[in-house]
């Protein structure tokens, strides 16, 4: 795969996503495929939420110039399509979370991961595990795609990075498509946006860049048994903003007794989002924390104990400033 094939996939991917976001635009306003603002939205007018099917048409339009990753973009696809149906007709939790798990299993038995075959025959416990990190890496972009910009902006980065564990490989070229796509959709959803990612958006990305996890190349020693999983959890690292900000709001929820399915503004992202018109502001935080632990995984996916130590000390450095980020930010009464 040259340079040049590179560049014609990220661009094709890029145009194709920003010609089709208006269009989806009037589809949705003219069908009132809207998201109308409540007590617990961050938006305060009704704006459309298919986005997701623009990202996901950019994706496929770059695939002729993929060698590789195909079974990851299919299998991703059907996911973000479990997404799209619950953006037209509003599918009940259990009946997503059932989707998002089938689809995880057929993608990991068809072509399993590294950590499936280093585990011989526990493999069945590695599955489930594989699965599992797909359906929270999916879930955790669903619940943090509330403020314009965040999880466009988000996955342009996690993209990036993890294009950078994977090489010049099928997969690497999907993440560059996946990045670009991200591009094109968010000139329209940067605050104030004209459009949302929606469920479709959010199942996809998250599928496919929670997929492409599993696939890192091993890092340390060659051969050793625990190298595919050090790498993966390495690559595990790049979404900590937005896997903390998950866990650590369902962890406050629960100590709480609150019912952690019902609909709340309690995410870290939104306890420091007052109003529409901090935004902008919040999404860069966040992009700011996401390109830093994308930095802690470069470093430590040298693999050397020196450069994994000094990787894991900044990753939890930036989960310990999420926990304050609140407080630091003046939180108040809004966010409860």
């Amino acid at each position: 795969m040259t340079s040049g094939t590179v560049v014609v996939a990220v661009g094709v991917s890029f145009l194709v996503t920003l010609a089709l976001v208006p269009v989806l635009v009037r589809f949705a306003i003219g069908r009132n495929l809207l998201d109308v603002p409540n007590a617990r939205s961050s938006h305060e007018i009704p704006t459309p939420r298919l986005g997701g099917l623009a990202v996901i048409a950019g994706v496929w339009a770059a695939a002729p110039f993929m060698s590789g990753g195909f079974l990851v973009l299919i299998v991703a696809t059907l996911a973000g399509l479990v997404g799209a149906f619950d953006d037209f007709v509003d599918l009940r939790f259990w009946m997503k979370a059932a989707g998002q798990t089938a689809a995880a299993f057929v993608l990991l038995f068809l072509a399993p991961p590294p950590i499936c075959e280093a585990a011989g025959p526990l493999w069945p416990g590695a599955l489930f595990l594989g699965v599992f990190w797909i359906v929270a890496v999916m879930n955790a972009y669903n619940f943090m795609d509330g403020i314009d910009g965040i999880a466009g902006g988000t996955a342009i980065l996690n993209a990036l990075f993890l294009a950078t564990l994977v090489g010049a490989s099928g997969l690497g070229v999907g993440l560059a498509a996946l990045a670009s796509a991200a591009g094109g959709f968010i000139l329209w959803n940067l605050s104030p946006a004209r459009i949302f990612l929606g469920d479709s958006g959010s199942h996809f990305i998250g599928f496919f860049l929670g997929a492409v996890t599993l696939y890192t190349e091993p890092i340390g020693e060659t051969g050793s048994a625990y190298s595919p999983y050090l790498a993966f959890v390495v690559a595990a690292a790049v979404f900590t903003p937005f896997l903390f900000d998950t866990a650590f709001t369902l962890v406050r929820r629960t100590i709480a007794r609150k019912n952690v399915f019902s609909a709340h503004r309690e995410h870290v992202y939104q306890r420091i989002t007052p109003d529409p018109a901090r935004h902008r502001q919040v999404s860069n935080i966040y992009f700011a924390l996401s390109a830093f632990c994308g930095l802690a995984v470069l470093l430590a996916s040298g693999g050397t104990p020196l450069r994994l130590l000094v990787g894991a000390a900044s990753i939890f450095g930036c989960c310990l400033f999420m926990v304050f980020l609140p407080r630091l930010a003046g939180e108040r009464d809004y966010a409860r």
